[in-house]
């Protein structure tokens, strides 16, 4: 009775290490050249596929994963946004940055910028590293932690 009085539902939290694969094909690209150089480019690329959670975490197992990536290779912008939906319906949202690495592989870092329903006021981050094995599809490993209250 003493430990009901002090804990509440508002109180509890559900946080984690979370790591997992996700796999990703190209759905829609666009790509704009800047003239003020040879090779300037911005692209923006819509991807989607889903995603495999790894140990004993269960957290968004086999989510549908969605991409959004914003590319200017002059260097100004690299990197988007990641939309991850459970079975429920539930979403996550994290945006992310390119930080190096060079084709076909690249890694960055992403930060959980919010969520709905049961994901609801969800903060985290993370790394990862992602693959190109063709010209339309990747494979994406990723680790971090998150905190949903």
């Amino acid at each position: 009775m003493v430990a009901l009085a002090v804990s509440s539902p508002a109180d509890a939290k559900e946080s984690g290490h979370w790591k997992g694969r996700g796999v990703l094909v190209i759905t829609q690209t666009s790509m704009v050249k800047i003239p003020d150089s040879n090779n300037h480019q911005v692209s923006l690329t819509e991807t989607d596929g889903a995603i495999f959670s790894e140990g004993a975490q269960s957290f968004l197992p086999n989510a549908r994963y969605q991409v959004v990536g914003l590319n200017d290779s002059g260097g100004m912008v690299s990197g988007g946004y990641k939309t991850f939906t459970a079975d429920d319906g539930s979403q996550v949202f994290a945006k992310y940055k390119n930080l190096g690495g060079s084709p076909p592989t690249f890694n960055g870092e992403w930060t959980i910028v919010g969520g709905t329903q049961k994901y609801k006021g969800i903060t985290g981050n993370g790394t990862f590293t992602i693959t190109w094995i063709s010209d339309t599809t990747a494979w994406d490993l990723f680790e971090g932690d998150y905190v949903i209250p």
